[in-house]
């Protein structure tokens, strides 16, 4: 508010009285009064304006500042990015969401054989115009639509002429609203790696092809080895039964030993052949650890005593019996040392010890040892031991007899089996081959009525045995085995002769050889079979077979036969194979 001073004079010389001006002055002080006051807001009103402008001025200039800064780094990281997708082998593009090229790489256009420019607002028919691919068509709207990136798409393109294979990456791309706009496609060249892969493909089909040619060929070998080593084990056995001197048994025993040796060959060779294929079999069921022991004692003792060697098994109180695993794989690798420890040691003692490592309420780790008196191994020989084909030289020239594959056998079943193997010794005082096994324990008692300790003789009197075998040295030793137990035996030559006698006669057992002619032994078993439907009958059958390689058992089985004996066998090993069939037989007659 303003102060007219005309007008106040003016009001001045009106005033007649004391009272008069008395009144005016006070109405002249409240003016002022609220004239100081407009004052101090006016004052305020400024003093605040004035802040507010240099703050809004120091804003404005940090903004302008960090504008530039920010346009600074957009500029830098837009030259990076420009840098990086030229430089890139890699095929990168990107698609607004009608499928169109909004901008790509250089690799890109060069493999389009086209500028960038060219390239921009079309989709790929207009600059491919061969191509038809539904499925990627289908992954790239899957991309716009779900938001879901998609890796490894691989298709084969061509190009200007050329079949190129590329994979590519799809991807989502959003603006700030977190709306899809488009995708990002990144791809690669993969042509080399395709035909690396197809190299491979090929590579790995030789491969298996030389291995199922290696099998067949070992399964071939085994089988042709094994009919006449049975024939010569076979023989053998009957002539031990004769009377012979002194010096004929030795030789006799000299020809056993030898067919035996070359038989635990063959049967390392197949074994060796199983696990380098990945196809050795585990077994894992319930079973009695002594009784297994105790099998290993009568088998090499005798060896031991011809040798005039002392030889124990000593099992450590705390070990259980009782166990679950593959028992004839424990079988085999005990064996396998101790008939290296018979073979290696001239005088002193063989050893076999079983001790508990650990135990809960389920599971017991249980240590092997075989300890031998024997020549000890030299240490620069421990470290290749369990190598495949090692041999230990007995002196500077001479290399240990053997094929050192035993010991890698033994290695590669206790890795199988979830153990670990190792030896101590010292060369010229022995060795002490050791090995520890993880079992299960068993709460189920296991009880073998079959099992037969020797050979027993006369113990089918009365009973008709169906034997069906080619081969005539085989026909003479199964024939006089089985007439050992008293079987009486009639004889086929060939699987149809077979058939037709058991269909005419009545027969307690039979026996098959798996290759005959006319029919095999598995025609054989499963033409009888299909005859016994509906009769409550199932007469139990035995395989004989040279094969030995994995899945024989269960393609004798899935023929119906109950057991199979491999060649070459012995008497007892023939008789407990009818033992068990007999009783797998009666449990299907009950049925």
């Amino acid at each position: 508010m303003l102060v007219d001073f005309k007008l106040l004079i003016e009001d001045l010389r009106r005033l007649q009285t004391p009272d008069e001006f008395t009144l005016y002055w006070d109405r002249v002080q409240e003016e002022l009064s609220l004239v100081a006051s407009e004052y101090s807001k006016l004052k305020f009103k400024y003093e605040r304006s004035n802040k507010e402008k240099n703050i809004l001025s120091s804003l404005l200039t940090r903004t302008s500042a960090d504008l530039k800064k920010v346009s600074e780094h957009l500029k830098i990281r837009a030259e990076e990015l420009s840098t990086i997708l030229s430089t890139i082998p890699a095929y990168v593009y990107f698609k607004d969401i009608d499928l169109k090229y909004i901008l790509v790489n250089q690799s890109f256009a060069e493999l389009f054989g086209a500028d960038t420019d060219q390239i921009h607002g079309k989709r790929i028919k207009e600059i491919l115009p061969g191509y038809n691919n539904p499925g990627y068509f289908e992954q790239e709207n899957k991309v716009i639509n779900s938001g879901t990136a998609v890796y490894d798409i691989e298709e084969e393109i061509e190009f200007n002429g050329r079949l190129r294979w590329v994979s590519t990456n799809l991807a989502p791309i959003r603006n700030v609203e977190d709306q899809i706009i488009g995708l990002i496609g990144i791809s690669w060249d993969i042509t080399e790696r395709k035909h690396y892969e197809s190299e491979l493909r090929y590579s790995k089909e030789l491969a298996e092809a030389g291995t199922m040619a290696k099998n067949e060929f070992i399964a071939s070998i085994s089988h042709e080895f094994r009919t006449p080593m049975n024939g010569i084990l076979g023989l053998a056995e009957i002539l031990r039964t004769t009377a012979l001197d002194e010096n004929q048994m030795d030789h006799l025993k000299g020809i056993i030993t030898s067919a035996e040796n070359l038989l635990v060959l063959v049967n390392d060779l197949l074994d060796f052949s199983a696990i380098e294929a990945g196809k050795m079999e585990l077994d894992f069921h319930p079973f009695m650890l002594d009784r297994v022991l105790e099998d290993i004692f009568q088998m090499l003792n005798l060896k031991a005593r011809e040798k005039s060697l002392d030889f124990s098994v000593k099992i450590a109180d705390a070990v259980p019996t009782h166990l679950v695993g593959d028992s004839q794989r424990l079988r085999q690798i005990i064996i396998n040392l101790a008939n290296n420890a018979v073979k290696f040691t001239d005088q002193g003692k063989i050893e076999i010890r079983i001790s508990l490592e650990n135990r809960s309420a389920d599971r017991a780790l249980l240590r092997f040892e075989v300890i031998d008196t024997g020549i000890g191994i030299p240490p620069e020989a421990k470290d290749s031991l369990f190598k495949v084909f090692s041999r230990i030289k007995q002196n500077q020239h001479k290399l240990i007899a053997g094929t050192g594959l035993g010991l890698s056998i033994c290695k590669k079943l206790t890795d199988l089996l979830g153990g670990e193997i190792g030896v101590e010794s010292m060369l010229g005082a022995g060795s002490t081959f050791w090995f520890i096994l993880p079992f299960e324990l068993s709460g189920i008692k296991v009880f073998d009525p079959f099992k037969t300790e020797t050979f027993q003789e006369l113990l089918y009197t009365g009973q008709k045995v169906l034997v069906a075998e080619d081969n005539l040295i085989n026909q003479k030793i199964v024939c006089f085995q089985l007439r050992r137990m008293g079987f009486e035996v009639e004889l086929a030559d060939n699987g149809q002769s077979a058939y037709e006698k058991y269909t005419g006669g009545s027969f307690d057992v039979v026996v098959l050889d798996i290759q005959m002619p006319l029919m095999d032994g598995y025609q054989v078993a499963k033409a009888i079979r299909i005859k016994e439907q509906n009769t409550f009958k199932h007469i139990p059958i035995i395989a004989l077979t040279a094969n030995a390689m994995k899945g024989d058992r269960e393609l004798y089985l899935a023929a119906g036969m109950d057991g199979y004996v491999s060649k070459p066998f012995t008497a007892e090993t023939l008789q407990q194979a009818i033992q068990l069939a007999v009783a797998v037989a009666s449990r299907y007659s009950r049925d």
